[in-house]
């Protein structure tokens, strides 16, 4: 089978890469106005999006049937390597995937790096040599992940790059994010109503993932001149990481106005920094809408997030990915939208699970 014999190819260029060693890139620069642009929108609002998410999955069914009616193969299996499974987001992403694949008749491997990019790039080569049919990825490091990526084109394996860009775009087929930018200007819009000019920010940053920098750089790009920020540390978008920085940074600072934290459980460890030592006059902001966040923001402890939907954005990878092995064109840019979670609609979107 082709497969087999790409994959037999491929272990021998693995031992080549071992035997030479390989080096991994730095993050690189973003153009906050090409983040705005040129990139495909789902529809906003919330009906809208729920008739999106069935569509995904139909046109999944649909893709898949046509692959199969074309006779290229009977079973696909495919890749699933995300940042790591510990944060439910991924979790709602894989579940959204598998299910479609599961109805297909179709095979899913999932694997966890644990937020380590060379480990995830030794676990996508043993991806490779299991002989999937197509990767979904979301990068640990934009930059380095380039070695994986270089590897699944001499193997013939489409990548549908989803929730963080890689740096190599040229290299996967398609890119399915959140509108990562306007998150964070959605967070600094918010923030600007309820606190003072010149009040001190501190930002948790994630700097390894493009994701990450998006929603920092649309904060600080509308906010520009209003904060004055502090600081900015990478939390490693990690509860535990985050709550000892906080407390650090309350230290430093105690007129502190907000956290800005580039995801819910980076922000649970700013609320948690706030509880040990009992301030209750310092905002916490997040992005995600993950079910811990919503449920911080209902009992008051965090003001808000820019919320996501990796329900839609794994309905919308795999609804592409079997496009792609249909041999269909695809977009190569799919937004999803972020909108913002506050005290005011927490309550719409439930306290248990994702919209």
């Amino acid at each position: 089978m082709k497969r087999k014999v790409l994959a037999a190819l491929l272990l021998l260029t693995i031992a080549g890469v071992s035997l030479a060693g390989c080096s991994g890139g730095k993050t690189g620069e973003t153009s906050t106005a090409a983040q705005t642009q040129a990139e495909t929108k789902v529809e906003a609002n919330a009906e809208t999006k729920a008739e999106a998410a069935e569509s995904a999955k139909e046109a999944a069914k649909e893709s898949s049937a046509e692959v199969k009616e074309n006779g290229n193969k009977e079973h696909y299996k495919f890749g699933f390597a995300a940042t790591t499974m510990n944060n439910p987001f991924f979790h709602a992403i894989q579940e959204a995937i598998e299910e479609v694949v599961n109805e297909n008749g179709d095979e899913l491997i999932v694997i966890d790096a644990q937020n380590d990019a060379q480990k995830q790039i030794s676990m996508v080569e043993d991806l490779l040599t299991q002989g999937i049919d197509l990767l979904f990825l979301c990068p640990i490091d934009s930059a380095s992940i380039k070695s994986s990526l270089e590897q699944c084109s001499k193997a013939g394996v489409p990548v549908v790059n989803f929730d963080t860009d890689v740096y190599d775009v040229d290299l996967v087929n398609t890119i399915i994010v959140s509108d990562n930018y306007y998150a964070g200007e959605l967070v600094a819009e918010d923030m600007m109503k309820k606190l003072p000019e010149g009040s001190k920010v501190c930002i948790l940053t994630s700097p390894s993932a493009e994701a990450c920098i998006k929603r920092q750089n649309g904060f600080k790009d509308k906010a520009a001149g209003y904060f004055k920020i502090v600081s900015e540390i990478d939390g490693k978008g990690d509860t535990a990481t985050s709550l000892g920085i906080a407390e650090d940074v309350l230290q430093g600072n105690p007129d502190l106005g907000a956290f800005y934290a580039i995801n819910d459980p980076s922000a649970i460890g700013c609320v948690q920094a706030l509880e040990s030592q009992k301030k209750t006059d310092v905002l916490v902001y997040g992005v995600d809408g993950q079910p811990m966040g919503k449920q911080a923001i209902s009992e008051g402890t965090m003001e808000a997030t820019a919320a996501q939907s990796p329900i839609n954005i794994g309905k919308e990878s795999v609804a592409v990915a079997y496009k792609i092995l249909s041999g269909e064109s695809v977009e190569k840019n799919i937004l999803v939208p972020t909108f913002l979670i506050d005290k005011n609609n927490v309550a719409e979107y439930g306290l248990d699970g994702w919209q």
